[in-house]
């Protein structure tokens, strides 16, 4: 304002005309608005580079939230020290556990045994931009084993237990070997599941003499159950259907079969009568006689007295089966024969079991067994020189010699039963055992 004054006053103590006392007045006014734009833009200009506050946010990274975790069971774990150590409030803890307890489900805990736990996080914005993230448990799976697991869920009615299990394709195979050592050798070498090569061995001990009649050289052809997951994941060998043994050239053959359609099955020969008999004709798989039945010079006392079974000697635990279905009536210590054990079949035949280093888990008379069920285990309990398992039978009370009782066959199979049974054995042998 004091330049547009200075060039009005200067206009008045000049003489000029109206027209440049206007003149002027505009000059002095334009010089003074550009004056103002300019000082306006440099003050604007300074503060921005000298005075502003550059807000730079925080880079943050956003990190997986856990939602699975898995535990491996170690030695000493229980499934409660497990949920109590993944820090499970207590409440939810008695809520799982009751719901296995509703479901009758007991949770064995394995060393190595996987239990996964699947939560579902939720994240709570709270005061002052500050947020909270809380991880609720929504299931466990328990793996039992290959095809079993267990699985507990939360519900909005609270926790749920199941037990389930994989759905398994079932194939037959065909498998063969050359016995070496052993049978019973040659058949774990074709990866056979131990149950089904003990049944097998217990089906051909009614007819053959493992000691004798089976030799270096001797060939097994067997067609076996074979499991995989739906993904083509082999699992395990299940039973074994057909089995041929080929000793010195003699074929011995036997087919698993169910009359009733059922999983039931028990072993035919080809002309459909049944391999089992009522007694087994050695309770043992790996045997070597090392006393026979008679009058022998007893080994401990020194003197000839009779010898009322038959001797095996066989290696320090060696299971020891029963010879045929019945009644444990004795499993108890007697004097010289240690840990004994005897069994009623019928109203006339009884067998006993002598020398044996330790029962079968749980046996005690009025136990009911079955032919080829563990009952003991070979030893030297009592008076013995060396490990062996000594055996009686007798008929109507009288011991007779184990090696030559007449053995009776289960009826064969008759009419409709043994036209499917004939059926079945030309099936298998169209698809397995013939040209493959």
């Amino acid at each position: 304002m004091e330049i547009a004054e200075h060039y009005l006053s200067l206009g008045s103590r000049i003489k000029a005309t109206p027209a440049i006392k206007r003149f002027l007045y505009y000059i002095s006014t334009g010089l003074f608005v550009g004056l103002l734009a300019f000082v306006s833009v440099s003050v604007n200009r300074f503060i921005s580079n000298s005075m502003s506050i550059n807000i730079t946010l925080p880079d943050y990274t956003i990190e997986e939230l856990e939602t699975s975790r898995e535990v491996i069971v170690k030695k000493g774990d229980t499934f409660s020290k497990v949920l109590n150590e993944q820090q499970i409030p207590s409440d939810e803890i008695r809520a799982i556990l009751a719901s296995l307890q509703l479901a009758k489900i007991t949770p064995s805990m394995q060393v190595g045994q996987k239990i996964t736990l699947d939560y579902d996080t939720n994240i709570t914005e709270g005061e002052e931009d500050l947020n909270s993230e809380t991880n609720n448990l929504q299931q466990i799976t328990i793996e039992l084993d290959k095809v079993r697991r267990i699985e507990i869920t939360r519900s909005s009615e609270g926790f749920k237990a199941t037990e389930l299990s994989i759905q398994l394709k079932k194939v037959l195979s065909k498998v063969d070997a050359v016995i070496d050592s052993s049978f019973m050798s040659a058949a774990k070498s074709l990866g056979l599941a131990t149950n089904s090569i003990i049944e097998l061995t217990n089906a051909y001990g009614h007819h053959i003499d493992f000691q004798r009649e089976v030799k270096s050289g001797d060939k097994i052809t067997l067609v076996t159950e074979k499991f995989y997951t739906e993904d083509g994941q082999f699992l395990h060998h299940g039973k074994i259907i057909y089995a041929s043994m080929n000793l010195s050239g003699k074929d011995y053959k036997m087919y698993r079969y169910d009359p009733s359609g059922g999983d039931k099955g028990q072993y035919f020969s080809e002309d459909g009568k049944s391999v089992k008999r009522a007694l087994l004709r050695t309770p043992l798989n790996i045997i070597r006689i090392s006393s026979k039945f008679g009058n022998r010079m007893h080994p401990v006392h020194g003197f000839t007295r009779m010898h009322k079974g038959v001797d095996f000697a066989a290696p320090m635990g060696t299971p020891i089966y029963a010879a045929g279905d019945g009644v444990v009536t004795e499993a108890t210590r007697r004097s010289g024969y240690g840990r004994y054990i005897q069994i009623k079949h019928n109203a006339t035949l009884s067998t006993a079991y002598a020398h044996a280093s330790a029962f079968a888990k749980d046996l005690k008379p009025g136990m009911k067994v079955k032919q080829g069920q563990v009952i003991a285990y070979v030893g030297r309990d009592g008076t013995a020189t060396g490990t062996h398992l000594h055996y009686e039978v007798k008929i109507e009370g009288k011991h007779v010699n184990p090696l030559s009782v007449k053995n009776t066959h289960i009826p064969a199979l008759s009419g409709a039963d043994r036209k499917k049974f004939e059926l079945f054995k030309k099936a298998l042998h169209d698809k397995l055992v013939v040209g493959t």
